[in-house]
């Protein structure tokens, strides 16, 4: 069974936890146990049918957009904010990640894979400053900026990844979720790199992390980009036709921005200036997920399923019309009052 429209009618738990429990789910992630599937289709369930205010703006002008994989999408048609409508728990997404499998990877592969936004910190916060890695993980890329000579930490909920990064690495960490960490004006820099789409509450995460910022401080964001090329082309084209879209990819993915609402979320919080660059997505990841959305739509037609696996080629076109599949955000705090100008 395939919960793609809300229309269809009430599917039961028990249904639509089996196509929970087949979810795609990328390398390195295990699969869900029933009781867990249950648990997350349960909060986006057809009958919550009140969709919040927009996370990212604030607006109340929201909508259910689609289905994918039992799970209700919302849509703000202010910014073009989408994300899971209920969202699940906290202790949900928790029991979720912890079934990861983790592997090691090489230290060549993890300086290849951080290599873009080692390079981005590079371009925006001078060495030697403070950086804040949320959601650090293992804390590779921490350790990666501390030896090119930044004051690097890392936070994260996973007890277990900061025990690696203060073993393995020597990181100062610290365990929980952003907000709920107390310290403030603490930092220079703080990164959030492929991290926000997974966070069940993303402005309280960019609002707690204008907090910890000093002014003028910087914040990072890498995120996949739900206003890109191949995602517009998903959504127009092939959406009628496969009755769900690429891009989305619930639970795993949470929430899911454009670079406006990205704007108004971090303008919100506080950040009086942000800008927007490309980053390139792994070639296999993109295949990968066209090959999955294939997979969950049996019923497509012939010619949807020929031509969908050509998506991938408009990554040449999308990177030149800055369109790409992720993006780079840049957000400063107020800079600090010169002297003798407060309240004037």
């Amino acid at each position: 069974m395939t919960v793609d429209d809300p229309t269809a009618g009430t599917p039961g738990d028990d249904e639509a936890a089996t196509d929970a429990l087949h979810l795609g789910l990328r390398d390195g992630e295990a699969p869900l146990t029933r009781e867990q599937a249950a648990a997350l289709v349960r909060a986006s369930h057809p009958a919550h049918s009140d969709v919040r205010p927009c996370e990212a703006c604030g607006s109340p002008s929201t909508r259910p957009a689609t289905w994918r994989r039992g799970f209700r999408i919302a849509e703000c048609l202010a910014c073009g904010f989408l994300w899971v409508d209920p969202m699940p728990t906290a202790q949900d997404m928790w029991a979720y990640y912890n079934k990861r499998i983790w592997k090691p990877y090489p230290p060549e592969v993890i300086r290849r894979k951080y290599a873009p936004s080692v390079a981005a910190v590079l371009a925006n916060v001078p060495p030697g400053q403070s950086v804040l890695d949320v959601g650090c993980d293992h804390g590779h890329f921490a350790a990666l900026l501390r030896d090119r000579g930044y004051d690097a930490a890392g936070a994260d909920i996973d007890g277990l990844a900061l025990t690696y990064a203060t073993d393995h690495y020597g990181l100062t960490v610290y365990q929980g979720d952003l907000p709920d960490i107390d310290f403030d004006r603490r930092f220079d820099a703080v990164t959030i790199l492929s991290s926000l789409e997974h966070m069940v509450n993303p402005f309280h995460v960019v609002r707690a992390a204008a907090r910890v910022l000093r002014p003028g401080g910087v914040l990072l964001i890498s995120t996949p980009r739900a206003d890109g090329l191949v995602h517009a082309v998903s959504r127009t084209i092939f959406a009628p036709v496969l009755h769900t879209w690429e891009f989305l990819a619930p639970p795993s993915h949470l929430t899911y921005f454009g670079r406006r609402s990205l704007r108004a979320m971090l303008r919100r919080a506080g950040f009086d200036a942000v800008t927007f660059s490309h980053q390139e997505r792994d070639a296999a990841y993109r295949a990968r997920e066209l090959a999955e959305t294939l997979a969950e739509c049996p019923d497509a037609p012939g010619w949807a399923r020929a031509t969908y696996p050509l998506l991938r080629h408009l990554r040449t076109p999308a990177r030149l019309l800055d369109l790409g599949d992720m993006t780079l955000c840049v957000g400063r705090t107020p800079a600090p009052s010169a002297p003798g100008t407060e309240g004037a």
